[in-house]
């Protein structure tokens, strides 16, 4: 079982692409990845805007278990490390959590 969700998103970077077949699909779900994962640890969002701050209380108990009080969505990196693709065919490239 999967855990699915869609968003549709312009990646600049990724629309100059001409995609052929399937194989192209997973390259650009695999860059994909990399982009929401690396910008994701950076603290930002789609439009590179910082997250909001955690609340006083929340970064401070993640600085003490962590060393950290970095906004960036990740505790133990699991949700992060769990992105995959879920599904690729021969039109899109969905990516997700398998579960």
């Amino acid at each position: 079982m999967s855990a699915r969700v869609s968003i549709v998103r312009d990646f600049p970077h990724l629309t100059s692409i001409e995609v052929i077949t399937r194989d192209d699909f997973r390259e650009i779900g695999l860059l994909a990845r990399e982009t929401i994962v690396a910008r994701t640890l950076r603290g930002v969002d789609a439009q590179h805007v910082p997250f909001a701050p955690y609340s006083e209380r929340y970064a401070e108990q993640k600085q003490a278990a962590l060393g950290t009080s970095a906004v960036n969505l990740q505790v133990s990196g699991n949700m992060l490390n769990q992105i995959t693709i879920v599904d690729v065919d021969d039109e899109s490239v969905t990516l997700g959590w398998n579960q």
